[in-house]
């Protein structure tokens, strides 16, 4: 993988509009995924954790979890575009979600640290060192991983399929649901729109 050196070569990681929301959405739309009942009786979650359709559970893997931080706090540099008319109280939620965004990129760092150089060098705009970002990495292969993600893509919608034991249907209208005020900053369907009350 090649690290591009300035923001005209970033597709996410862009100026917010409605191609880098496009891409995000593209990106995150196999967020839920199911993974096998042996690997959940493997972790000792087979009572905890909700059943697909199809004899595993339904899941996410941690790398999409990680995506899905960056689109977050990709998001808070334009507020009001992505929490627009939010409370003081929802401020706090989004801040705090950020937080555990961050603690989670930290963390990924720590465990998968990245051991290729990246060299400095002197460029005539200043008298102090500039990074080369252009090192190349060896990565997983991309294409194939998303190509099973998409196989073993879990639609929440699923009339039936979320169904919390206690308050029913969690996405009842399927993908016209909704979202009570309280639970839209908190409730994540990847790169999948949903409706929120109000909008």
């Amino acid at each position: 993988m090649h690290v591009g050196e300035s923001t005209k070569d970033y597709t996410l990681m862009a100026h917010a509009s409605d191609e880098v929301d496009a891409a995000w959405e593209d990106l995150l739309s196999d967020f839920f995924t199911e993974v096998p009942y042996s690997y959940v009786a493997s972790v000792g979650r087979l009572d905890t954790s909700i059943p697909s359709t199809n004899g595993g559970f339904i899941a996410t893997y941690t790398f999409m979890h990680q995506l899905h931080c960056l689109k977050r706090l990709h998001h808070s540099y334009w507020p009001d575009r992505y929490f627009p008319n939010t409370t003081a109280d929802q401020k706090a939620d989004i801040l705090e979600h950020n937080l555990h965004c961050l603690q989670m990129m930290l963390t990924a760092i720590k465990c998968h640290a990245d051991p290729v150089p990246e060299t400095i060098r002197w460029v005539e705009e200043s008298p102090y060192p500039f990074g080369n970002r252009s090192s190349k990495h060896e990565c997983v292969n991309w294409e194939v991983l998303m190509k099973e993600m998409k196989r073993k893509r879990v639609d929440p919608f699923t009339p039936g399929l979320l169904v919390h034991p206690i308050y029913g249907p969690a996405l009842g209208e399927g993908r016209g649901t909704v979202l009570d005020e309280g639970f839209r900053l908190k409730f994540v369907v990847g790169g999948t729109t949903v409706k929120v009350g109000g909008e």
